[in-house]
This record gives C-alpha cells, sequence and structure tokens, in this order.
C-alpha cells in the first residue's frame, strides 16, 4: 500500500521549526534570554536560531525541570 496524497506531499518540520514544539511541555515552555523558548535549544542548550539571535546557550535556570514535564 501506498501513501496517500497528504503524505505525499508532506516535507516535514521547517528548518526554523523548535526541536520540542511548545505544546509538548504541560505547563510551558521557559523562555531563553535570547527570545526563543527552551524548545529551539538542544541537548547542550545550543539554540536552533543561534546565526538570528546570537544566542550563547540556555542558562540552567532557563530549563525546565523533571518535575515540571509530568503532566
Amino acid at each position: 500500500m501506498s501513501p496517500g496524497p497528504v503524505s505525499s506531499s508532506h516535507t516535514g518540520p521547517a528548518d526554523d521549526a523548535p526541536y520540542v514544539p511548545s505544546w509538548c511541555y504541560p505547563r510551558g515552555p521557559r523562555q531563553c534570554p535570547c527570545g526563543h523558548h527552551e524548545g529551539y535549544h538542544n541537548d547542550v542548550g545550543a539554540c536552533l536560531l543561534a546565526a538570528t539571535c546570537a544566542c550563547t546557550g540556555l542558562p540552567d535556570h532557563c530549563r525546565s525541570s523533571d518535575e515540571e514535564m509530568r503532566p
């Protein structure tokens, strides 16, 4: 069985889409001083959009805790 027209035409997320969308944070994502939420930062804190915002990394206090990620 081949994929349908919607599946065939979907190119995936945009290059500037966050690694983790905001709706995945039960209490909402925390904001980085660069202006992007924590979902735009990878696991070592590098911002996906650092070329446009000059982010130097996500500070520890801007990361949701494990407890905050539980619904």
